[in-house]
């Protein structure tokens, strides 16, 4: 079937979650799950960030780099992201294309596109890695006269990629999953599988290149042990509060998911181990939270003695983080 040569999906808007409060900034969950609520939010009228958050197991990721490069937050397997959406209850169909790919560059991106446009004219918007910057963002619309797909991201209401660009631009990595309506997977079969990544995460069961990169309960020692030599050295980072935010809004998720789940789980009789759970969530989202504020406004200009309550603040974000995983590998047994 023929396609038009230009087709737009009308008022898609990036999603935003107020719900949170003053203090969470929800703005910063990860942005490929805010890219999937974006789409989930057009394409269906409504979403419900809790759901998708902690179903897909965003809300218990965290990525630390030794230096706290901002990478850290895309280096892992990129699989488990559209995997995760599957679990929260949608189809997916997902085109990629890696570093070691490159043989295959241009069909990949040929057919993405094509996908893309198909999409589009089904109302439905991909979400794209680096759109316009390297974060992940929505196609929103093509023109072929022109040349180029029209997006929404995270910094940008409206912006723009040239078809050559895909997957091609900032960093030539391609990632396009197009959200292609519910699977009718069972909300329990969610639940327990999210569970499951939770503790898999959080004891590095995943991908990712260590020792450069820490990822589960080890990252709270790595990004403690960076916040501290930051304080030594008087070396300037001005991503802190970025990844602060990131994990502050990605916790505050994972406890209002527990708290969610605990009730509908409780006819197993551990509901309880899912509600001690949620507390010790809540537990890491404050202490982030108020490592967040010392790092508000700062653009990188940080006091050692900050930096080094900000390291206290993680520290004690990973304890509580250790006893929350606890508890639901005890609801698990």
């Amino acid at each position: 079937m023929s396609l038009p040569p230009k087709a737009q999906v009308a008022n898609v808007k990036w999603h935003h979650d107020p719900s949170g409060g003053e203090g969470i900034p929800t703005c910063h969950l990860h942005s490929y799950t805010k890219a999937a609520l974006t789409a989930l939010q057009t394409q269906e009228g409504s979403v419900d960030p809790v759901w998708v958050a902690g179903a897909s197991g965003a809300a218990f990721r965290i990525w630390i780099h030794k230096d706290i490069c901002p990478s850290a937050t895309s280096v892992f397997n990129w699989s488990i992201l559209p995997a995760g959406i599957v679990n929260a209850g949608w189809n997916c169909r997902y085109h990629s294309r890696l570093w070691h790919e490159e043989f295959v560059a241009e069909e990949r991106r040929l057919a993405a596109l094509e996908a893309i446009k198909a999409a589009i004219n089904e109302g439905k918007t991909p979400i794209c890695w680096d759109v316009d910057i390297p974060e992940w963002g929505v196609i929103t619309g093509y023109d072929d006269a022109a040349g180029e797909l029209s997006a929404v991201s995270v910094i940008s209401p409206e912006t723009k990629l040239k078809y050559e660009q895909l997957g091609k631009r900032n960093i030539p990595i391609m990632s396009v999953t197009i959200i292609d309506g519910r699977n009718g997977k069972e909300r329990q079969d969610s639940i327990l599988n999210s569970l499951h990544t939770a503790v898999k995460h959080a004891e590095q069961g995943e991908w990712n290149d260590r020792p450069a990169y820490q990822d589960g309960l080890p990252a709270y020692e790595q990004w403690e042990n960076a916040l501290l030599r930051l304080a030594e050295t008087g070396e300037k980072q001005n991503m802190l509060y970025y990844l602060c935010a990131t994990y502050t809004a990605a916790r505050h998720y994972a406890g209002r998911y527990l708290e969610l789940i605990a009730g509908e789980m409780d006819a197993a009789g551990k509901g309880e181990e899912l509600a001690a759970a949620a507390g010790y969530y809540r537990q890491v989202e404050e202490a982030l939270k108020e490592a967040c504020a010392i790092f508000t406004g700062k653009n990188g200009q940080h006091e050692a003695a900050e930096l080094k309550a900000a390291a206290r603040l993680v520290k004690e974000a990973g304890g509580a983080e250790a006893k929350a995983i606890g508890h639901i590998k005890n609801f698990l047994k």
